[in-house]
């Protein structure tokens, strides 16, 4: 299997804590996870990050839970979820009723009706309803077009604001990256990926570099320090490595460098209009975020040095593109940057599952 090219270090982390909250006990050899503290298929736990606010979270009625790939956990037939707002003590509740095989001598699994999804703290951040497979690697053979992403935060708590904002730079991280990465119309991974490539994004105001910040399109990113010892390109160039614990999308970074990341475990076209509708900043053919064309500046996109006609949020994503926004007079489009030199993730292999590049499980 073609893997990601994330830093080894972060991504077993990642793995390690969805399961270190001593609850569950994990077989060896088998991706089942069995609840054990109750007794009863009962798991709590407290996640104290994700939301504005304590969140609390039971899982009954459960029986197994099984590991899907390396990131994510996923409960078997019926379960019922409890999300409670420890400060307001406002509750919601989630129910999954569909049934989910993993055949051992196959090593495939099946899945239909509702689904409940989790990350890290046994936060559940999807929803599916319909049939869907994954083979032995997996990678989705099929998948229900009925998925919805969960925001627990906006169930028992105030719903946020994901109009893109439109004040003056710096942007952020959105508040609630889930309900952001829902606006945005992506659906965070399940399975494993058949696309991993990357493009390089500068955002430009007035002739200053604008921040595009480590984090975006991921569900309570995690810093996870530096990056393995002599890894100085790509990401690890800014000296830190950014990771999703609950959920991730196709679309998200992991620095502060500018890199965008296309992951992605089904077909899909991705565009800029989405990742900026996920970030929460304004992006249209006259503005970025709270700067607008007007008599004495411009706003223009630029795609290798080439500028964009028509509306930027279409341009499509695909491998080492060099992506310019830039607002300002016209001084402010006389370097535009065409290619980016400060060395890809993947260097020297490319992507995986992009036109043109090899598949990421041969």
């Amino acid at each position: 299997m073609r893997t990601a090219s994330s830093p080894t270090t972060a991504s077993n982390i990642r793995l390690v804590l969805v399961g270190v909250i001593g609850l569950v006990s994990i077989t060896s050899g088998s991706t089942v996870v069995r609840a054990s503290s109750t007794g009863d298929g009962t798991v709590e736990t407290v996640d104290n990050q994700l939301c504005a606010f304590p969140l609390d979270i039971t899982v009954s009625n459960a029986g197994e839970m099984h590991r899907i790939g390396k990131t994510n956990v996923r409960v078997t037939g019926h379960a019922d979820v409890t999300l409670r707002n420890l400060t307001t003590h406002a509750t919601a509740l989630l129910k999954a009723s569909g049934p989910f095989a993993f055949d051992r001598t196959t090593h495939t699994a099946t899945f239909s009706g509702v689904q409940l999804w989790f990350g890290g703290q046994f936060v559940p951040y999807l929803t599916t309803n319909g049939k869907g497979s994954f083979d032995a690697n997996f990678v989705l053979t099929s998948a229900s077009s009925n998925a919805t992403v969960i925001d627990p935060c906006a169930l028992v708590g105030p719903v946020p604001s994901v109009q893109p904002v439109t004040g003056p730079a710096p942007w952020g991280l959105p508040t609630d990256a889930l309900s952001q990465i829902k606006f945005a119309g992506l659906i965070p991974l399940i399975g494993s990926l058949i696309r991993h490539d990357h493009e390089h994004l500068d955002v430009i105001v007035n002739g200053q570099a604008v921040t595009v910040p480590a984090g975006v399109g991921q569900a309570e990113p995690q810093d996870f320090g530096p990056c393995p010892a002599g890894i100085t390109n790509g990401d690890c160039a800014t000296g830190h490595f950014v990771d999703a614990l609950v959920a991730i999308s196709p679309l998200h970074t992991h620095s502060s460098s500018g890199i965008i990341h296309v992951e992605a475990d089904r077909s899909a076209v991705f565009t800029l209009g989405e990742f900026f509708n996920e970030w929460g900043v304004r992006l249209s053919q006259t503005c970025i975020g709270g700067y607008c064309a007007d008599g004495s500046n411009e706003m223009r996109v630029y795609v290798n040095g080439t500028q964009v006609t028509g509306d930027p949020s279409a341009v499509v994503f695909s491998e080492h593109q060099e992506i310019a926004v830039i607002y300002g007079g016209p001084g402010a489009f006389n370097s535009v940057p065409s290619t980016y030199n400060g060395g890809w993730p993947d260097d020297p292999g490319g992507g995986c599952g992009g036109t043109g590049e090899p598949s990421c499980n041969p």
